[in-house]
């Protein structure tokens, strides 16, 4: 979603509001193959990993650009439908987790809420849920760490929440290799 800075820093940015600028990922970072290269900005500081993203690989990310028709697709990738702009975190995190309101008589709830995600995730979480998700899938934890843009494997560790998991796998195969010995021992 990108994030907005004080214009003191030193990234350049054409969306500005009041003072404060915008540094995220647009259009210009998708190329005509739908395929996104983009520098994180917390990278951008430290090792300039680029992420690399092909959208037609991203089945609810297609859906998604099925809403955007090609003449719409300029400026930031993602934007508030009520400023044009990229939205605030306060107001992004808002709509994330916001308990039922009233809005022109009708009651609208969070994405969170609507989608049944519980409590104590955070919309942060997703990207660990990503992580996790891709080490559950037997995705090698090389290939995990260049899609997130980390250039060390213990970062993407880090990232990944299938600790009890592993110990479960772990444990049901040395319980199976037992086994394997000890009908070897008797033959």
């Amino acid at each position: 979603m990108g994030q907005w800075v004080p214009l003191s820093e030193r990234a350049a940015s054409a969306v500005i509001d009041g003072a404060e600028k915008w540094i995220g990922p647009t259009w210009k970072h998708v190329d005509r193959h739908l395929v996104l290269r983009f520098t994180p900005s917390k990278t951008d500081r430290t090792t300039q990993k680029e992420v690399v993203i092909d959208f037609k690989a991203c089945p609810m990310v297609m859906d998604e650009l099925r809403h955007v028709p090609p003449e719409a697709r300029q400026g930031p990738l993602i934007v508030n439908p009520e400023t044009g702009l990229p939205y605030l975190y306060r107001r992004h995190k808002n709509l994330w987790r916001r308990t039922d309101t009233r809005k022109a008589g009708k009651i609208i709830s969070g994405i969170a809420v609507d989608a049944g995600i519980p409590k104590e995730i955070w919309n942060r979480d997703l990207r660990a849920g990503g992580i996790s998700e891709a080490r559950r899938a037997a995705v090698p934890l090389e290939d995990v760490a260049k899609v997130a843009g980390h250039a060390h494997e213990r970062t993407t560790d880090g990232y990944d929440r299938t600790a009890l998991e592993t110990q479960q796998r772990l444990m049901k195969a040395r319980v199976q290799q037992r086994k394997r010995e000890s009908r070897d021992r008797l033959e």
